[in-house]
């Protein structure tokens, strides 16, 4: 009973924190429109320039991986005679064939 009623109190403060980052003015501004402010200075953008120079080669490396740039398995297979590719083997069971 505790579970369900946590879980509606936690959506309840993440819904109220979002409409006040939109709404509820800090001074001249809201919250939301000081992140954005904050946002377009050069210092932030040379930070996302250096946080995605550091993250886009692991990207890529995982992406290469991912989609098969290592696989080693050949990506056909060569027409094979059904008939010759297993040959049946001789039973030796002793129980009668159903």
């Amino acid at each position: 009973m505790l579970r369900p009623l946590r879980a509606l109190l936690s959506v309840a403060l993440i819904v109220f924190s979002v409409w006040a980052a939109f709404k509820v003015p800090l001074g001249e501004l809201t919250l939301a429109e000081h992140i954005d402010r904050i946002g377009e200075t050069p210092q932030a953008q040379d930070l996302v320039d250096g946080a995605r120079s550091t993250v886009n080669p692991v990207i890529e490396e995982a992406t290469d991986r991912m989609l098969g740039e290592y696989i080693e398995a050949p990506t056909h297979a060569d027409a094979v005679d059904p008939n010759k590719a297993h040959p049946q083997r001789p039973r030796t069971s002793k129980l009668p064939r159903p």
